[in-house]
């Protein structure tokens, strides 16, 4: 379901690298060139409409579960490992600006070391009801999280470094604009292609690291498309959030699992437990090579499944 690129630089010479995840419809997210379009009232309701369809379709063939995976979905060792290697150390592409740019080079372990303080920034348009209802789930969530990888992850409008921001298409550029005052590494000005979303894009997240050697996650913004219905806004909750924590890949390895592009799964499953519990074993630091982490990786996983 979701993409990955990296590069960046920004003009107050603090080089740092970019990681994004985009959540979206046949692969589109694979295109050169991004491209909003102008945007009213009655553009948001047919988003709506055509949100929901897309929901009501894919839950009629059997996608967008919320069970974790059965007896259908059988994996061992092997398939732990070979998903976490393509979804830890690798990124599909690269971004400049609204352009999107092949990338098939392996990338260091990429983690959180400080606390993870996130902030969510509604849209207007959004009513009390919905507000609650998405704080809800977003906390439900990250305390899954904390418990499952030892991280702390908490709300926090002080020393935030993680924004999650939920609005239609015009609201996005406003709110995002504003963090970009104060977090450079994600200003809609020189990338453009976050706020710039054709409705294929459901949602997306961006993490950003120092570029110097074995540097740590160090911030994130995560973008929820407000028109979503439940199970889809669900599932952008669930992927984005979890692979800003450092799977940002797609792999078809990973299965069960929603760090796939085939939208099987809307939340987290047993598998990409398993997966986040070796990422933030105390083992695995970050700036690690896949080659040298490669024994530590088995023997993560193997200790993981053993206790399972």
């Amino acid at each position: 379901m979701l993409k990955s690129i990296n590069h960046f630089c920004s003009i107050f010479l603090l080089c740092l690298v970019l990681l994004l995840s985009a959540c979206g419809d046949n692969n589109s997210i694979f295109i050169n060139k991004m491209s909003g379009e102008d945007f009213d009232d009655r553009k948001e309701t047919k988003l709506r409409t055509y949100y929901s369809r897309l929901e009501e379709r894919k839950t009629s063939l059997g996608l967008l579960r919320q069970d974790g995976g059965g007896v259908d979905t059988p994996f061992d060792i092997n398939d732990i490992v070979e998903a976490f290697e393509q979804l830890a150390f690798y990124n599909e592409y690269n971004i400049d600006k609204n352009k999107l740019l092949p990338n098939s080079n392996a990338v260091s372990l990429a983690k959180w070391k400080s606390n993870t303080n996130i902030l969510v920034r509604f849209g207007t348009s959004i009513g009390k009801e919905q507000k609650d209802k998405d704080l809800q789930e977003i906390s439900s969530l990250i305390n899954n999280l904390s418990i499952i990888t030892g991280h702390k992850i908490g709300f926090s409008k002080q020393n935030e470094n993680m924004y999650v921001v939920i609005a239609n298409q015009d609201e996005i550029k406003d709110l995002i604009g504003e963090i970009g005052f104060t977090r450079p590494e994600f200003d809609p000005i020189r990338i453009p292609i976050i706020t710039q979303l054709p409705k294929d894009i459901h949602c997306m997240a961006m993490t950003s690291m120092s570029s110097e050697p074995n540097s740590a996650v160090s911030s994130a913004l995560v973008i929820i498309r407000s028109e979503l219905p439940e199970i889809m806004r669900r599932a952008c909750f669930h992927e984005e959030i979890a692979q800003s924590l450092g799977l940002t890949n797609d792999s078809h390895y990973a299965r069960p699992s929603i760090f796939n592009d085939d939208d099987e799964f809307a939340t987290l499953t047993k598998f990409d437990e398993i997966l986040l519990r070796i990422l933030y074993d105390h083992r695995l630091q970050p700036g690690i090579s896949k080659k040298s982490a490669a024994q530590l990786v088995k023997q993560i996983a193997t200790e993981i499944n053993n206790k399972l």
